[in-house]
């Protein structure tokens, strides 16, 4: 009987993983292009041609030189001076493109779409053994990895964000060797966290914060238990591998490794400052955030019951941890923080997220665009609203007999998942709106300008016959960006003229304002344009475009 039900399980999880990649593959080409892609790309083949000058590839050295040289636009950054942004998704895409000579904007950008969201996928596969060796209940860790999946704004980034979203996914996978050396302290699975934790650190720096987790909670038992020190060697030749994985994997720190890695860790500590952006209805400057910042937004967009079961498993862990702090007694079998490896686990998760978010606050760190240059808390944030659905389904199990927890959250993400169909390709900007209208007059809805695409297919369509449409921008979005997803024949069509308004035929506004609107004009628009168009997903209105008056 046992054996059926493992069987009925994994058929389960297998048509799950199915269905996602399977959507994934059918969906990728229906998203835009983010503000920060051509950066990204841009950064790729700068250090692939680093990396080709130190071998004999002449002919490879030459296209991607080429291909280097054609990477331009306005606003975009130069990458001198941004030489440490993290190259473990762009260098290896940058490669690819210049072997398989993918030429066309349209063609190397869904390229890129399609392996970030493979990314995502492969992370989400082992989100699903985290929660499975931690719980070993297949139906608990397939709602767990659902929760993973089905969060609007992470899903949506999963196929164009190759900053936030790739580094949540190799946390992620980094996560589970990092469990697993937990499980099982010895040099095979030391190796294997090494390799990916230094591969987390290549993708940004913020990654080494896994392993200075994972050295603080083994001091601590080895301060509770003084055999731990045996360990001491492994670990040893843990840290020589990790460190060895960052500087062969990340070209920046060959030319001085240890100069180039202490500046990286300085520049990320303070975000590039943006001027002014909108939040909760006011201008606010983005080094001067309120304290509530990061919990208004992830508040907000959200699911609801995500948040309601982390806080109850948050406050779980925290309950046990004070109770463990208190019994802790000397030259006694309770003097350790944890009971077992999977206490462990939880307070390593517990730990990490808590730590994390005091350092943002306290230090008033700089963040802008939502929550997504945290948006790897998402691991921790399901992590701990999974110990908090397993608490609430004993909780009512004993008083009440059934299953209720469980049938909640499968019809609760059935509406997840319709939400996310309403919100296609925008799941992105996904607001819960369960206690307050949200509006683009309260917060920055479409902040990456994935809605670009989009306005110039509308607009493309109301001028079929004609061959030049001037479009003016009354944003801070870099809407010429968004014209790299065109056909190759309507990409001439278009011009972006910017806020030379007197030019344009047509103006397209995202809201999304670097300066107070209030006090500020400088996306006012004119009088004679007229709005001719809007787009409003689940009460929320992403973008409009307006034409100008004929005389």
């Amino acid at each position: 009987m046992m054996k059926v039900k493992s069987k009925i399980s994994l058929a389960v999880v297998f048509l799950i993983f199915s269905i996602f990649f399977l959507v994934g593959l059918i969906t990728f080409k229906n998203y835009g292009i983010w503000t920060d892609e051509e950066f990204q790309r841009s950064s790729g083949f700068y250090w692939l041609n680093y990396v080709l000058s130190f071998t004999p590839f002449e002919n490879l050295k030459t296209s991607a030189n080429e291909i280097s040289a054609q990477i331009g636009g306005f606003s975009l950054p130069s990458i001198k001076g941004n030489e440490s942004y993290g190259i473990i998704f762009d260098l290896p895409t940058a490669f690819i493109e210049t072997v398989f000579e993918i030429e066309d904007s349209k063609n190397y950008f869904q390229f890129r779409h399609l392996l970030n969201f493979s990314i995502f996928f492969v992370s989400s596969i082992f989100f699903f053994k985290i929660l499975l060796n931690r719980f070993d209940d297949y139906y608990l860790s397939i709602i767990g990895t659902l929760f993973y999946i089905l969060s609007p704004r992470i899903y949506g980034s999963s196929f164009y964000n190759n900053k936030d979203i790739i580094f949540l996914s190799l946390l992620t996978i980094a996560l589970y060797f990092c469990f697993k050396v937990f499980d099982k302290k010895n040099l095979k699975n030391l190796s294997i966290f090494a390799l990916f934790g230094a591969i987390l650190a290549c993708s940004r720096i913020l990654g080494i914060f896994l392993v200075i987790s994972f050295l603080t909670f083994y001091l601590l038992s080895v301060f509770s238990n003084k055999k731990n020190l045996n360990s001491l060697f492994l670990i040893s030749i843990f840290l020589i591998l990790y460190f060895f994985f960052i500087i062969i994997f990340w070209p920046y720190l060959w030319s001085d490794a240890v100069k180039n890695f202490i500046f990286a860790i300085k520049f990320f500590s303070s975000y590039p400052l943006l001027p002014k952006m909108m939040f909760n209805g006011e201008y606010i400057s983005s080094r001067f955030l309120p304290s509530s910042y990061i919990f208004v937004w992830v508040f907000v967009t959200t699911p609801i019951l995500y948040t309601i079961l982390f806080v109850i498993g948050y406050f779980q862990i925290l309950k046990r941890f004070f109770l463990r702090l208190i019994s802790i007694k000397e030259n006694s079998i309770y003097n350790d923080f944890w009971r077992g490896i999977n206490e462990k686990k939880d307070l390593f998760i517990f730990f990490n997220i808590s730590v994390i978010v005091f350092f943002l606050v306290f230090y008033n760190t700089t963040l802008y665009n939502g929550w997504r240059h945290i948006y790897f808390l998402n691991v921790f944030f399901v992590y701990i609203a999974i110990i908090g659905l397993y608490q609430a389904d004993v909780y009512l199990k004993k008083r009440y007999k059934k299953n209720f927890i469980f049938h909640i959250s499968v019809l609760f993400l059935i509406t997840v998942v319709y939400k996310m169909i309403v919100y296609h390709p925008f799941q992105s900007i996904y607001f819960n709106n369960y206690f307050n209208e949200i509006s683009h007059e309260k917060f920055e809805i479409d902040m990456g300008g994935i809605s670009g695409k989009k306005s110039l297919d509308k607009i493309l369509s109301l001028e079929q016959n004609k061959n030049l449409i001037n479009i003016g921008v009354a944003s801070w979005l870099p809407l010429q960006r968004s014209i790299k997803l065109l056909d190759k024949a309507e990409r001439k069509r278009i011009q972006v003229v910017g806020q030379e308004y007197d030019k344009a035929d047509y103006i397209y506004t995202n809201f999304i304002s670097e300066v107070d609107k209030n006090i500020n004009d400088k996306y006012e628009i004119p009088s004679n344009f007229i709005k001719i168009d809007e787009y409003i997903v689940d009460g929320i209105k992403v973008y409009e475009i307006y034409k100008k008056k004929r005389n």
